[in-house]
C-alpha cells in the first residue's frame, strides 16, 4: 500500500482494490522532491486546451472509471521543436509538473518520452512515472478486484497527433472499454501512471483529446460544489475542506483555468484570509491571499482541497456554522463571480445565527479612501447586509 498521499486524491493506491469506501485523511507528511521535475512554467508560447476522454484509477479502497475533464497547458518553446505538457495525466491535474516532448518537423505529432516523473516523494523514495501498457480489472466477487497492468516493454515514447487545421491533439493508439463483460470489468490500453517502487498502476487513460480553448471572453462562472469538511481534531490545525470547481460558465461553456480564482467563506459570508505570516512560507507566497488561483499548489493547497492551520477546538474556532466557496473569472479586467456555495458543518448552530442577513452591496476603496470599480492592488471591500450592518475586509489583487 502506498505510504503517502500524492496528487489530488484521497485514497493511497495499490494493485489490489476493495470496495469503494470513504477514506478520510489528515494532512500528509512533508516531503521535498529529490528527483528532477519541472515545476516552473518553461519559456515559450503557452496554449490552453480542454481535456476529454476517459481514465481509470485503482486504489486499495476501490476503482473508478471517469470522464476526463479539466484542462492542460502546452508550452511551445522558441526553438520550434521542444514542447512541455503540464500535468499530462488527467489523474494528476493540479500537480503542477511539466513533462518534456518534441514536436515533429511538420508539426503533425508530439512525442513524449516515457519514464518521466509526474510526482515524487523523497521520504519514501518513490514517485509516479509515465508508462504505456494494458490494464485489465478482474472482478473477484464480494467487492474485491484485481488490477493487472502489463507494460509494453517495446514502447519508449507516447505519441499525440496534431490536426493542423483545428489544432486538436489526440493520443495515438489508445483504447478502452469501461463496461467490458464479466469477469473483465474494465479493459484499457493507453498512457498510464505507475508507481516507481513496485510498478503497480495508479491510473490509465485512453481516448485523450485536447481542444484549444481560444480567446477568453468575460463570463459568469457556474457555481462550485462544496463537498466535505473534516476536522482532524488536532489543536495544531490541519483541518481540510474539499470542493470542486467545474471550469464552466453558467451557459456550459469552458472557462480558461488560468483566469479562474476562488475564495473561501465562513458563517455570515466572512471572507477567509490565508495570511502570509501563517501560510506563506510553506506555500510560496509573501502577501496575504483572499483569492486563490485555480490549480495553485503547495503544502496546504491542492486542486480540490485546502488545509487550514485552525480547527474548531479551543477558543478560536475556524467556523461556527458553515464553510463556503465562491469562484471568480477575470478577463481583461472584467471580474464575474459565482454564488457562494456553502456546506453546513454544524446545522444545529443555525438557531443562534441571524437568518435573512444577505449581502445587498459590495464597494471597493483604494488605500487613499477613494472608491474604485474593482479591486486593484491592496484594496478595501465594504460589504453591506440587508439588516444595515457592514463588514470590511482587505483584498489583495
Amino acid at each position: 500500500m502506498k505510504k503517502l498521499l500524492l496528487l489530488t486524491i484521497i485514497a493511497p493506491l495499490a494493485i489490489f482494490a476493495g470496495a469503494q469506501t470513504v477514506h478520510k485523511m489528515c494532512k500528509p507528511a512533508k516531503a521535498a522532491a529529490n528527483v528532477e521535475i519541472i515545476t516552473e512554467q518553461p519559456e515559450g508560447n503557452v496554449v490552453a486546451y480542454s481535456r476529454s476522454g476517459e481514465y481509470m484509477t485503482a486504489s486499495l479502497y476501490g476503482y473508478e472509471s471517469m470522464q476526463q475533464t479539466g484542462q492542460m497547458k502546452i508550452t511551445y518553446a522558441n526553438d520550434g521543436k521542444t514542447v512541455y505538457l503540464l500535468d499530462p495525466l488527467a489523474y494528476g491535474e493540479g500537480t503542477g509538473v511539466w513533462v518534456q516532448g518534441e514536436l515533429s518537423d511538420d508539426g503533425t505529432t508530439i512525442t513524449v518520452p516515457l519514464g518521466q516523473y509526474v510526482a515524487y516523494n523523497e521520504e519514501y523514495d518513490y514517485g509516479l512515472i509515465l508508462a504505456w501498457g494494458e490494464t485489465t480489472l478482474i472482478d473477484l466477487g464480494d467487492d474485491f478486484y484485481y488490477v493487472w497492468f502489463m507494460p509494453d516493454e517495446g514502447v519508449e515514447t507516447v505519441t499525440y497527433a496534431v490536426d493542423a487545421a483545428s489544432g486538436v491533439i489526440t493520443l495515438v493508439g489508445s483504447e478502452g472499454d469501461a463496461n467490458a463483460d464479466y469477469p473483465n470489468n474494465l479493459l484499457a490500453h493507453g498512457l498510464a501512471g505507475i508507481w516507481s517502487d513496485d510498478e503497480s498502476v495508479a491510473t490509465i487513460e485512453w481516448g485523450t483529446t485536447l481542444t484549444p480553448l481560444g480567446d477568453a471572453v468575460p463570463a459568469v462562472p457556474a457555481n462550485p460544489e462544496a463537498l466535505e469538511f473534516f476536522d482532524c481534531g488536532d489543536e495544531s490545525g490541519f483541518t481540510r475542506f474539499d470542493f470542486n470547481i467545474n471550469l464552466l460558465d453558467v451557459d456550459g461553456n469552458q472557462l480558461r483555468a488560468d483566469l479562474v480564482t476562488y475564495s473561501i467563506y465562513t458563517d455570515q459570508d466572512q471572507l477567509f484570509t490565508f495570511d502570509a505570516a501563517t501560510y506563506g512560507a510553506a506555500n510560496g507566497f509573501d502577501e496575504d491571499m483572499t483569492e486563490i488561483p485555480y490549480g495553485f499548489s503547495g503544502e496546504d493547497f491542492y486542486l480540490r482541497r485546502v488545509y487550514f492551520y485552525r480547527t474548531n477546538n479551543g477558543d478560536n474556532p475556524l467556523l461556527n456554522w458553515r464553510i463556503g466557496i465562491q469562484v471568480h473569472y477575470t478577463v481583461d479586467g472584467v471580474r464575474n463571480s459565482s454564488d457562494i456555495v456553502y456546506l453546513e458543518v454544524f446545522p444545529s448552530a443555525i438557531e443562534g445565527v441571524q437568518i435573512g442577513k444577505n449581502v445587498v452591496a459590495e464597494r471597493y476603496y483604494n488605500i487613499a479612501g477613494q472608491e474604485i470599480s474593482r479591486p486593484d492592488g491592496i484594496s478595501i471591500k465594504v460589504t453591506t447586509y440587508s439588516d444595515g450592518t457592514t463588514s470590511t475586509t482587505k483584498v489583495v489583487k
